[in-house]
């Protein structure tokens, strides 16, 4: 259970991340922008439907380290895996260097964390 709390808490981490250091960043420019205002708010609206699925990344690790369910852990890793395959894959493909789109490789850990959990 110690790797479910691990992949819980490090989730958690990505999740704050996000928040606060996309909502600088990322968040509050986007909503600054000249952008199509479809363009611009679907962007922004997808930048929360992301706030919301990080955070249940960690809540599935927390059930499962918490309430002994391992499905739940399941979910979190899938979920885990699918941000870090489309992060390390679509940085290349839109030409952008991973020291400017590092996201994918911080899903690596909690991936694996929720794999080794699961498997022993």
């Amino acid at each position: 259970m110690i790797a479910f709390s691990l992949a819980a808490a490090l989730s958690l981490l990505w999740f704050g991340v996000h928040l606060f250091m996309g909502g600088r960043d990322v968040a509050a420019p986007l909503r600054a922008s000249d952008l199509d205002p479809v363009v611009r708010d679907t962007s922004y609206l997808c930048w929360h439907l992301t706030s919301c699925s990080l955070l249940l990344i960690a809540v599935f690790f927390g059930l499962a380290a918490f309430a002994g369910e391992p499905a739940y852990a399941v979910a979190g890793t899938l979920l885990s895996t699918g941000f870090a395959v489309v992060g390390i894959a679509m940085t290349p493909l839109i030409k952008q260097s991973y020291a400017q789109l590092p996201q994918g490789w911080l899903f690596v850990p909690v991936t694996g964390l929720g794999l080794w959990a699961l498997v022993s």
